[in-house]
């Protein structure tokens, strides 16, 4: 359920280098390579540059990481780096530190075709599950952010980062609503 495939990146990939940053995609072992001819975007995952001392290096000079919650962010949030999670459990959201944007996967009651609330998300003992059969089990299925969905994320971030940038009133609100239903949910 945390693997995401890395296609759904590229559009975001593509974004970032436009705005005149280096993209590197991260990782040891992956099961395909990030297909882009952009010469900002390094599939670092696939060369032959990849050592363990250059993820610690490149996580920790980077202007922020964003991830699938599958390890590699642990480099960048040890040297204070901002981070951007794709489809991490609701229920483990880093929300004590705004360094972190989230984005979770959508939650897909299958019997009823229809996506699950927040506090349904709660209620079907889902939003701190870490293993696949889990939803499967429940009856959930988890519907992969689109690559337009990823590349919001990261202008979010990039943005954010860039300017400072404070949230507008409609957003404020926005995030007060969430923190208080994601806390009274977290309590129960």
């Amino acid at each position: 359920f945390r693997h995401t495939d890395i296609d759904k990146f590229v559009l975001a990939a593509e974004e970032l280098a436009k705005r005149g940053y280096y993209v590197f995609r991260m990782g040891v072992v992956v099961n395909k390579p990030m297909n882009s001819d952009n010469p900002k975007i390094i599939d670092y995952a696939n060369s032959n540059l990849r050592s363990d001392f250059m993820d610690v290096y490149l996580g920790a000079k980077c202007s922020f990481c964003i991830s699938s919650d599958t390890g590699f962010q642990e480099l960048p949030v040890i040297f204070g780096r901002s981070i951007a999670l794709v489809c991490v459990p609701l229920g483990n959201l880093r929300s004590c530190n705004e360094k972190f944007l989230h984005l979770t996967k959508h939650h897909m009651l299958i019997k009823e075709k229809r996506k699950l609330s927040l506090s349904e998300i709660f209620s079907h003992g889902v939003a701190y599950a870490y293993e696949t059969k889990i939803f499967k089990q429940k009856g959930i299925e988890l519907i992969e952010n689109t690559p337009e969905e990823i590349k919001d994320l990261a202008i979010e971030m990039e943005e954010g980062l860039q300017s400072n940038k404070k949230l507008n009133l409609e957003d404020e609100e926005l995030q007060k609503n969430f923190q208080s239903l994601y806390a009274s949910n977290i309590k129960n």
